[in-house]
């Protein structure tokens, strides 16, 4: 079963799922430029978890997991990558947040 985020009432960046069930989270991502060398990407980390939380990337942000009960901290990185002919890349981020994941039963 997969369930849509949706923010515990007053606080906007916490989330409450089942154990075990799957969770997604909306991230918005700009569109690359056409003809490559420039594109986003989204980077998850997972602070404070016991290695029985997992996450998976898909189209439109991320889905996310735990088999352990107990709160979690989710932090997400849209960066934007520019790559030039010269083969020299830069990365700058431009958006962070950090998602509270209150895992329960």
């Amino acid at each position: 079963m997969l369930l849509m985020a949706l923010p515990v009432s007053g606080a906007e960046h916490t989330y409450t799922v089942n154990k075990g069930e799957w969770l997604f989270i909306p991230v918005s991502m700009p569109e690359a430029r056409i003809g490559g060398g420039d594109f986003y990407n989204l980077q998850v980390e997972l602070a404070g978890n016991d290695q029985r939380t997992e996450y998976t990337l898909v189209t439109g942000g991320v889905n996310i997991r735990s088999a352990s009960t107990g709160t979690f901290n989710v932090l997400l990185s849209v960066n934007h990558v520019t790559k030039s002919s010269c083969a020299g890349v830069e990365v700058n981020t431009i958006f962070d947040d950090t998602i509270q994941l209150n895992v329960v039963k």
